[in-house]
């Protein structure tokens, strides 16, 4: 069992048990479960993952009006783990997160900037989305208000839609400019260290607009194309060919052609773009169109 299922199991053995007996009915204005930081957190975490900041683990969560709660819950939560260790004690490293009692309001403001569910592009556009992703993964145990589910109900919904074609314009952007232009030319001068990073960044831009074609929240790039092969058939296809990539130097500039191909051809399926020139400026550019904001339409499609 990975990191996950080992603290669903030890909550609801161990800690809901006590949690009950020492708060009595306010458990059910609690909410409890394991999400953020942490690579168990994206059901990813392997043998590797057990050297540090790996073990059974979980957040409680309440809201505003119970902050006064928290400091005892810490208290309870620090006597539960030392009277009742879990199987797999977590060996916590200097930059390991933490997993303390919280509001719910605290929980999400930590990762997005906002307490809630952003209400402007402006706020959008300053959550990083890899926090993003970490606000949406992992697992709810239990959620007696819905208060921390309802936010989490509404991040899954994903970006407003001006924003996404926003940020896909400039993903397309990117893949032009890395795989379609710049990584043959550095190849013909020699260049070898910027044909690597055109190559990089081609993979990261494809990447991203896999993810915002399926409306999901892209991980950091530790798990980014881990996380990319369990999306949509799209995914996985652009998964096998960033693959190959990776592993067949030589193969590069035609396999950058080919995942264009795909995600165009995604595009075009979506009502995103139209067929045209190949050339991927121009879905780009047929993205822009799309933008109902003003203020985003006016912004260079390179730029987010």
């Amino acid at each position: 069992m990975n990191g996950l299922e080992l603290s669903r199991l030890y909550f609801f053995e161990t800690a809901l048990p006590s949690l009950r007996e020492r708060f009595g009915a306010a458990c059910d204005r609690m909410a409890a479960g394991l999400a953020g930081n942490g690579s168990e957190c994206f059901g990813f975490d392997d043998e590797i993952s057990r050297d540090h900041d790996w073990g059974e683990d979980f957040f409680i969560w309440v809201t505003e009006p119970d902050r006064s709660m928290l400091k005892e819950l810490s208290q309870w939560k620090a006597e539960l783990f030392e009277t009742s260790p879990p199987p797999h004690p977590k060996a916590r490293s200097q930059w390991g997160a933490y997993t303390e009692p919280s509001t719910v309001g605290d929980f999400y403001k930590s990762l997005t900037g906002c307490p809630g569910v952003p209400a402007t592009v402006a706020q959008w556009r300053a959550a990083p989305e890899e926090n993003l992703a970490m606000a949406v993964n992992g697992e709810v145990f239990m959620d007696g208000p819905e208060e921390f589910s309802a936010i989490r109900r509404g991040l899954l919904g994903h970006y407003p839609g001006d924003w996404r074609l926003k940020r896909l314009a400039a993903a397309c952007m990117a893949m032009a400019q890395t795989g379609q232009y710049n990584l043959e030319r550095c190849r013909r001068r020699g260049d070898v260290v910027a044909e690597l990073a055109a190559v990089s960044r081609f993979q990261e831009a494809a990447i991203k607009a896999v993810f915002l074609l399926d409306k999901e929240f892209k991980p950091y790039y530790k798990w980014a194309w881990r996380k990319l092969c369990t999306l949509s058939p799209t995914g996985k296809e652009v998964g096998k060919l960033l693959e190959r990539m990776a592993l067949s130097r030589p193969d590069a500039v035609d396999l950058a052609e080919q995942i264009c191909s795909v995600i165009g051809d995604r595009l075009i399926a979506d009502g995103l773009s139209r067929p045209g020139d190949t050339f991927f400026t121009h879905h780009a550019l047929e993205l822009m169109g799309r933008i109902k904001d003003e203020q985003l339409r006016r912004l260079p499609p390179q730029f987010e």
